[in-house]
């Protein structure tokens, strides 16, 4: 198992923004991939023990490839600060026995949220950030700064969404009929400038087949495609008459090619029999040791 780089934290499985999203072709070498995100949230569909994993095929326009395997599994559960709570387990990279690895703890309280899909990281309670100088497993405590205010209502930017019918999808697991959901997404960032103004723009345009005999994310198979736009004009000037240069597209695809129960984590029991470290949100330093783990 491979050694989980510090923070920053990269939050992507393969659907991106808030639901997955694969981590870049080409991507920096702290990056790390958790599925909280990949989860079928519409309704619980796991046990502990439960996991699924995934052949996840990328490539852009600049020519480059890759292959990778992810698989999540559900691996226990807590109490945390009077919160049911369930971990989530994701390992990540080209050959599972030498994955990137990541743990968090999610807050059941998720399956009541009316819109999951995008507000699921206002759920998670406990993240890995690392491994202290030891190898002991070292979580962030993500408590919100403001319990009492309502989090952001991230629904506008979920895109369009449209059911497209039952199809029949080839697995290794064999052929399943599944449900097709395409999400149509566009997201602009403008930064103006002394004289200009350039808009980022990233389209998006998402198919994923659905299907609730597919454990943990009931997800069968989703294709993507993301293209990076950059569009600059003039103050005075309508952005409507400004061309959309691209500069750079990329597609995903995964499909599902296992899955089972019994799973657990080694890194879990570790975490929990030497008492964990667990360092607040938006503190430095290293966490303190012996801190008491939930129970």
């Amino acid at each position: 198992m491979s050694r989980p780089h510090p923070v920053p934290f990269l939050l992507g499985c393969f659907f991106a923004f808030a639901l997955i999203a694969f981590g870049p072709a080409a991507g920096p070498a702290w990056s790390r991939v958790s599925a909280v995100g990949l989860l079928d949230y519409t309704k619980k569909n796991f046990k502990m023990g439960d996991w699924v994993r995934y052949k996840i095929e990328i490539s852009n326009s600049h020519g480059h490839e890759d292959v990778k395997m992810q698989e999540v599994r559900i691996v226990g559960e807590e109490v945390y600060r009077g919160e049911k709570c369930f971990w989530v387990e994701t390992f990540y990279g080209s050959d599972l026995e030498k994955a990137d690895v990541d743990l968090a703890l999610v807050s059941y309280d998720v399956f009541k949220d009316v819109a999951p899909d995008v507000h699921y990281r206002n759920y998670m309670r406990l993240i890995l950030i690392g491994l202290d100088d030891e190898g002991i497993p070292e979580m962030s405590d993500l408590q919100r700064s403001n319990p009492n205010s309502p989090p952001p209502d991230l629904r506008p930017y979920r895109g369009q969404v449209d059911s497209l019918g039952i199809q029949n999808v080839k697995t290794d697991k064999g052929a399943m009929d599944a449900a097709l959901v395409r999400i149509t997404r566009r997201l602009s960032r403008t930064h103006p400038d002394a004289d200009s103004t350039i808009n980022r723009i990233t389209d998006t345009v998402r198919d994923t087949w659905y299907a609730r005999k597919v454990p943990v994310t009931s997800v069968v198979r989703e294709d993507e495609t993301s293209t990076r736009k950059i569009q600059a004009y003039k103050l005075g000037t309508p952005s409507t008459d400004a061309p959309e240069t691209i500069e750079e597209s990329l597609t995903r695809t995964a499909v599902v090619v296992d899955w089972g129960t019994g799973a657990t984590s080694d890194m879990l029991a570790q975490w929990r029999d030497k008492r964990g470290l667990l360092r607040a949100k938006g503190t430095s330093g290293y966490g303190i040791e012996g801190e008491t783990p939930p129970n």
